[in-house]
């Protein structure tokens, strides 16, 4: 995207500026983007930690990944669970004492 100016300012999509960010006309007429993050008003050649589109489809992938991840481990220690239990010589009154737990 070619850079803009104060008079033909680039084309901005939520995608592409922050929702914390805004443009502002300083006193000498200037286009500025003012950063909303830390990262950026202390360093503007920082890359931005606003929370873009793109950046929180990608937190919220990572959190999915995360959750499948351990539904898989909870699957797998269920199944080692259940198969112990089974293979117990007292599987039977394991299992009643567990139904009579859980209120079955």
């Amino acid at each position: 995207m070619p850079p803009g100016d104060r008079d033909h300012p680039a084309a901005t999509t939520p995608g592409t500026v922050p929702s914390g960010c805004y443009w502002w006309t300083d006193p000498d007429g200037d286009l500025c983007l003012m950063p909303g993050c830390m990262a950026r008003l202390q360093d503007p050649d920082a890359d931005c930690t606003c929370p873009t589109l793109q950046a929180r489809l990608l937190r919220l992938e990572n959190k999915q990944r995360e959750r499948e991840a351990a539904d898989r481990y909870a699957r797998r220690w269920w199944d080692a669970l259940s198969n112990a239990v089974k293979a117990h010589p007292d599987a039977q009154s394991i299992l009643a004492d567990a139904r009579r737990r859980a209120g079955r």
